[in-house]
């Protein structure tokens, strides 16, 4: 791809959005004022909602960065807006990425359902309500960078990439790579459940570091394997349910496809997943 910038003098623009999310990942920028300087100097930010009172859509934009996924009929109005007023689209975070942790009962539950497990009878109807998805479900993104949250170096890093007309540098390695490299103890070894195997490293491995096992917020590396992982937690005493629980928190769009084929569990498709009849 070519440069974002028409000539040396002007900044290009950018926008920073998000839909549904906690937050974080624009967190991440604004809390680290040496990376928000940084940013600050590469471009001008035409719209930042938790970050300025001073914000426009009405404008083209060089890039439009996006946080979080889309669930609601306002956030998708939003979406098309940002896609055709952008040259470059860029998801930002696991919730724009792949659905993030609000898509995990997407394979097992309608959106009736699950509306009405969380309101009852008393469903809102000021917005209308969407099932949690991820950007490409909807438009050309352009660029992911995954991560819950994603780092701030990493975005700024990402910034300075597409302005020069490069592609952001993204690992494909598993997170293995970088517990070993740290000299972490395996987490799965010591019967804890982690599918650090399955994600895509770039994180630096901090919550096994920390004791836990890896969620892979990052998403599957080129080359997952599901199948072994399966024999792998069945021999430390999990349980098909177990497992389907845990690896389903960052991937529920695409858990049935890629976890269930191993899993001896019958859960249903939802009624608003199955094939539409054609008359």
């Amino acid at each position: 791809m070519g440069k974002t910038t028409n000539n040396g003098s002007k900044k290009p623009t950018v926008g920073i959005m998000y839909f549904t999310s906690c937050g974080g990942c624009q967190c991440e920028i604004l809390t680290h004022a040496n990376l928000l300087k940084k940013l600050v100097d590469l471009v001008e930010i035409k719209y930042f909602p938790m970050g300025s009172s001073n914000n426009t859509l009405e404008t083209d934009f060089d890039i439009i960065f996006i946080e979080g996924s889309v669930s609601t009929d306002h956030d998708l109005e939003l979406l098309h807006i940002a896609r055709e007023r952008s040259k470059i689209l860029v998801a930002v975070g696991t919730c724009a990425c792949f659905g993030g942790v609000q898509s995990s009962k997407n394979a097992e539950s309608s959106l009736n359902e699950m509306l009405r497990y969380v309101y009852g009878d008393k469903i809102p109807t000021v917005v209308k309500a969407l099932k949690p998805k991820p950007l490409k479900d909807y438009v050309k993104v352009d660029y992911e960078l995954p991560g819950c949250p994603v780092s701030g170096k990493d975005f700024v890093l990402a910034v300075q990439y597409l302005l020069n007309g490069l592609d952001p540098f993204l690992p494909k390695m598993a997170v293995c790579y970088e517990c070993k490299q740290a000299q972490t103890p395996c987490r799965l070894q010591a019967s804890y459940m982690c599918v650090g195997s399955l994600s895509n490293a770039g994180c630096g491995a901090p919550c096994t570091f920390k004791g836990l096992g890896c969620y892979g917020c990052r998403g599957d590396h080129e080359d997952p394997n599901y199948k072994e992982l399966v024999k792998l937690f069945r021999q430390k005493g999990y349980s098909d349910r177990d497992i389907y629980n845990f690896v389903k928190v960052f991937r529920g769009n695409y858990v049935r496809e890629k976890l269930l084929p191993y899993l001896d569990l019958d859960i249903p498709l939802p009624e608003d997943e199955k094939p539409k009849e054609v008359n």
